[in-house]
């Protein structure tokens, strides 16, 4: 834990804005190349979309989390 954090607090923060972002679109970008016709997700069985859902929400946080510290830090310093 202690290495990803010396490896965001040595990076640029524009670089951590889009970072975020880019996980943001990659998250989005699955979850639309998952539905099907009728607008729905498909999940193979019940506890892999359980898990994938999980993942995906812990991961949308994680990178709301970094766009706003990027940017306030790249906006106020």
């Amino acid at each position: 834990m202690e290495t990803i954090i010396n490896i965001l607090e040595a990076m640029p923060y524009p670089t951590i804005f889009f970072v975020g972002l880019a996980i943001r679109l990659f998250v989005g970008m699955r979850q639309f190349n998952r539905r099907g016709l009728g607008g729905l997700q498909h999940f193979n069985n019940y506890f892999v979309g359980l898990i994938t859902l999980a993942l995906e929400w812990v991961l949308k946080w994680a990178a709301l989390a970094l766009m706003l510290w990027g940017l306030c830090e790249w906006l106020f310093r």
